[in-house]
């Protein structure tokens, strides 16, 4: 790519493509970018509705009343949806689903309860797979609410609720590596971590098959996740991307990959099919072979010999 001064207007041509420009790449002069639609995905994400230490916190005027060490601040732990939280979901729900704004093939969701049940509302009945995911959780540590129950627990409670409407959810895949949160500590978790996650977050979401993702998740880890990106967007597009999310909120993104990505996995002999390691990467042309099928089956047979 070579670049011109403009004699007759006096100013730096914009850049000029060669043989030499690499595909996908942002030229910060044509202010835009251009990507093959199958490298692009939209992605839904939404910050829980109301929990019980939101109502708290605006009832003090502060994050007082769930700081560790603040009388009462352990009855926020793994906080819950208000009523209100119920009714702000019943409307986004409403609103998404009425109008087919927001059509995902994947619900991922952060392990907390509040997460859970706005998940649920807002998509249950859908067909729709959910999927609980540690890399979107709230930045821990500090306030109590942002510690989690224990995993038997909290799927305890929340198993129930999804298979009384029909809906799979996969609680055990990518999330809740022990059974107690061993994540949590009296101080914050450093921004640069927190915004590390949410970048991780984000190259699996580069690695699924959907091209229309929701994820259910949290205002801090949304703030640090999208202040990572942006800089050198329009200041009134920046304001928006970067400005904290209200409850229930959604804010959808167009996440274009500059590369192939792939989950773990192999290329099928010879043919152009990927097949990943996890099964729940397989769908479309990275369904299940029928060797992998034959044998999963043959386990079975054995397994009740």
């Amino acid at each position: 790519m070579t670049s011109n001064y403009d004699a007759e207007k006096g100013e730096q041509a914009l850049p000029q493509i060669d043989e030499g420009t690499a595909a996908f790449s942002h030229i910060p002069e044509h202010g835009f970018s251009l990507f093959l639609a199958n490298r692009t995905k939209t992605i839904h994400f939404i910050r829980h509705a109301e929990g019980t230490h939101n109502e708290a916190n605006q009832a003090w005027g502060s994050d007082l009343p769930c700081t560790v060490g603040t009388p009462n601040a352990w009855n926020y732990m793994d906080a819950r949806l208000t009523n209100k939280g119920i009714g702000q979901c019943i409307k986004v729900r409403n609103e998404l689903l009425a109008d087919g704004t927001v059509k995902p093939e994947l619900i991922v969701v952060s392990p907390f309860t509040r997460t859970l049940q706005t998940a649920h509302i807002i998509f249950c009945g859908t067909g729709v797979p959910f999927l609980v995911h540690s890399l979107c959780q709230e930045r821990w540590g500090k306030y109590t609410c942002d510690k989690l129950r224990p995993k038997s627990e909290i799927v305890s409670d929340m198993a129930s609720v999804y298979a009384a409407t029909g809906d799979a959810i996969d609680f055990d895949s990518f999330s809740y590596p022990t059974e107690e949160d061993e994540l949590w500590k009296d101080s914050r978790e450093p921004d640069e971590v927190c915004t590390a996650r949410g970048i991780a977050m984000m190259e699996w979401l580069a690695t699924r098959p959907e091209t229309e993702i929701a994820v259910v998740t949290h205002s801090s880890w949304l703030k640090h996740l999208f202040r990572a990106f942006g800089e050198t967007i329009h200041e009134k597009d920046k304001s928006k991307m970067h400005r904290l999310a209200c409850n229930a909120e959604v804010r959808s993104i167009c996440l274009a990959c500059h590369k192939g990505f792939y989950p773990p996995g192999s290329w099928a002999g010879k043919t152009d099919i990927f097949v990943p390691d996890h099964i729940s990467f397989r769908k479309g042309k990275w369904a299940p072979t029928n060797a992998l099928i034959s044998d999963i089956h043959r386990t079975v047979r054995n397994r009740n010999k």
